[in-house]
């Protein structure tokens, strides 16, 4: 009688279609080569599916010794979402072994349990595989991690399995196993049945159970093993385990396997050593064991990183309080300047000076100040930070929309307020030297306002159209730069700014448009320098136009030196868009101001102390040929005109509907050599005048005044 060690193919792979269809496996598929043994070990998935309640999608065959070429194809089959099994079964030798695993490893996928009928426990499998065999299952008569001990010799599985590599320097395998055990169960045979006799020994070998190193060993009628086939599996270590049956066991069925990325993460990355420490992840990330860590990369890549906080240089909150103070200051400076030439346009010095001039200039001041609001305006990057890796993605951040309004807001508000103010100072001096152009040829010349206002309507529309331009063909944006980074690419430090591929091709001719402005400004001031203080305001137009200038020029090398610096970069720009629009308002109203309520009273004090009533009116300080005379008829006519006439035939004279010349009949001036001219006598009369005028209730307030 014939008997085998080896259980039949049938049963071969009945152990671990068990323990994976109590793990949870679902369905399986077989690929075997062309071989009678592999091709009967795979013959009973069928029946084993079936009994174990498996959905059993393929059965495929491929030649004998199959390489790469033959199972790429193969693996990228089964890697598709509707081919995916849980169980695969290579029937292969060794080589298909390596190849099969090179393979699924080439197509990024594996199963999630993936049986071998041999190999496992092979050193040549092992060599050819490296790390990839871990977690690789397959079965086996035979294993060292076996709980068994010889009857005859007393080793237990593992003892012979040392004894077998410190002698052949050779891992032992079930070859040698079966071997050796079938010398200790023939040995056990003969001492039973206390003989050598064939038969006798037959007997005992048929009937009879035998502890070997190979297990509790028996058979069958047909001679052959009913020992079960034992469920193998590699752990991480890559030390070979028998999970199945549960009373043979000598570690847990790692169900389903890792995949590559898995694997790749446990063995070849950083997760498990690195600055910051994690576990890997089915997906093969890493993931973090501290709240400030994050995983970064997949499978031999992942690794856990600490995202630096980014240092986003936002200007200081104090630094924007004191902004928006200085826009406040000059908003109230526009529109109190505003209202107070409104409530005083009847009055002689606000008239000489145009009201509707003036509001322009409050007006393009207030709005040159309101670009500050604008450059405090700050957001992050332009596209969505992932919070997990710290990486940008493709998502738009929608705060950026505000930001990059902000961007073009800021060269529209001063440009445009700058536009309206320096016009509405342009057009002053224009008309000015108009009239003054006019009286050097004794020619009467009145200019109005629709005269002038072509020159503001001008400038504003030219700015406007280069403006429109720039918004439309390549309108400022906001852009973040990373300025430093740490070792892991993580941002520590990052500014943002308004910026445009083409900007200076619009910056520029907004420049040369405001400069010659300017300067052709300057150039009017010059011409009409000699017209008297008091029916133009040139010296304080050429004040603040030197002023800005000086301004302007001043703050260019500044903002280029602590352009690195964003707070002290927005402090500059404020303060010189509240020197510019400030300095234009006080240079422009304060002196009509003082010389309106200040002024004023200063003089009437010096001109009382310079006047003294009398009876006549002296004229000590005309030369003999001259004469000064006052008549007044002490009627009540208010056509009677009071006439004073000086160097032999200057006329000067004053009518007026409300009593005016009612003053020369009731007190008499003699004007003293030290005191005043007769200009001077004029103006008093012109101010009591007025101050009459204010009292009176009619309707008719209006007054016609002659100089």
């Amino acid at each position: 009688t014939i008997f085998g060690t080896f259980p039949p193919s049938k049963l071969y792979l009945a152990q671990a279609i068990e323990a994976l269809a109590k793990a949870g496996a679902k369905s399986a598929t077989s690929v075997f080569e062309s071989a009678s043994f592999t091709k009967g070990v795979c013959a009973a998935m069928p029946e084993l599916a079936d009994k174990f309640n498996l959905t059993l999608q393929d059965e495929i065959e491929v030649v004998s010794s199959p390489t790469s070429v033959d199972l790429d194809p193969v693996a990228r089959n089964l890697s598709m979402a509707e081919n995916d099994p849980d169980i695969v079964v290579a029937c292969v030798y060794d080589q298909g072994c390596a190849e099969w695993v090179a393979s699924m490893r080439k197509t990024g996928w594996s199963p999630r349990a993936q049986v071998f009928t041999v190999c496992i426990g092979m050193d040549k499998f092992k060599d050819a595989v490296g790390t990839d065999a871990m977690y690789m299952m397959g079965v086996s008569p035979w294993d060292p991690s076996l709980d068994m001990q010889d009857q005859v010799v007393g080793w237990s599985a593992m003892e012979f399995s040392e004894l077998f590599l410190a002698t052949t320097q050779r891992t032992s395998t079930y070859h040698a196993a079966s071997a050796a055990a079938s010398v200790g169960a023939l040995v056990q045979a003969i001492e039973r049945a206390d003989s050598f006799g064939t038969e006798a020994v037959s007997d005992v070998l048929a009937t009879q159970e035998f502890n070997t190193l190979y297990g509790l060993l028996s058979f069958d009628a047909n001679g052959q093993s009913q020992a079960p086939s034992l469920h193998l599996q590699y752990d991480k270590d890559m030390t070979v385990q028998t999970v199945y049956p549960i009373e043979f066991r000598s570690a847990e069925l790692v169900y389903p396997m890792p995949t590559w990325d898995a694997r790749d993460c446990n063995m070849l990355s950083n997760c498990l050593t690195g600055e910051e420490t994690g576990v890997c992840q089915e997906d093969g990330t890493c993931k973090c064991d501290s709240e400030n860590a994050v995983s970064t990369g997949v499978g031999s890549s992942a690794k856990c990183v600490y995202i630096p906080a980014e240092d986003m240089t936002y200007v200081d909150t104090s630094l924007l309080i004191v902004g928006y103070i200085l826009f406040a200051v000059q908003a109230f400076l526009s529109l109190a300047c505003t209202a107070w030439t409104v409530y005083y346009r009847q009055r002689r010095v606000v008239k000489a000076s145009q009201p509707l001039f003036l509001c322009l200039v409050a007006f393009g001041a207030f709005l040159m100040s309101l670009s500050i609001i604008p450059v405090g305006i700050q957001g992050e990057y332009r596209y969505l930070v992932d919070p997990i890796t710290g990486v940008p993605t493709d998502e738009p951040n929608t705060d950026i929309d505000r930001v990059d309004a902000a961007c073009m807001a800021l060269p529209w508000l001063f440009s445009m307020g700058f536009a309206v103010t320096f016009s509405a100072l342009f057009a002053k001096i224009w008309r000015i030297k108009l009239v003054f152009q006019a009286a050097r040829t004794f020619v009467r010349k009145q200019v109005g306002v629709k005269d002038v206002v072509s020159i503001m309507v001008a400038v504003i529309v030219l700015q406007a159209i280069v403006l429109i331009a720039w918004n439309v063909a390549d309108p400022l944006i906001w852009q973040r730069e990373v300025l430093m980074e740490d070792n892991n690419g993580y941002p520590t430090r990052s500014i943002g700014t308004c910026s445009s591929t083409n900007g200076l091709a619009f910056l520029i001719p907004l420049i040369v448009i405001d400069a010659l402005m300017l300067v052709y400004a300057l150039y009017l001031c010059f011409v009409t320098r000699k017209v008297s203080a008091e029916f133009q305001e040139g010296t304080w137009i050429t004040a603040s136009i030197l002023s800005i200038l000086q301004i302007l020029v001043l703050s260019i090398p500044i903002l280029v030196i602590v352009d690195a610096d964003n707070n002290a970069f927005y402090f500059v720009r404020v303060a010189v868009i509240f020197l510019v629009s400030s300095t234009v308002t006080m240079l422009i109203f304060f002196p009509k101001i003082y010389k309106l309520h200040f002024l004023k009273v200063q003089n009437g004090a010096s001109r009382r102390t310079g006047f003294r009533a009398t009876g006549q009116l002296s004229t000590t300080p005309y030369d003999s040929g001259q004469r000064t005379s006052m008549n007044s008829d002490r009627g009540n006519d208010p056509a009677r005109r009071t006439t004073m006439d000086s160097d032999g035939g200057r006329r000067f004279s004053i009518a007026s509907e409300n009593g005016t010349t009612a003053i020369c009949r009731k007190v008499a001036f003699q004007i003293n050599s030290s005191a005043a001219s007769a200009s001077q006598v004029i103006e008093e009369l012109e101010e009591y005048h007025e101050s009459t005028t204010e009292k009176k209730t009619q309707s008719d307030t209006n007054t016609d005044e002659e100089v």
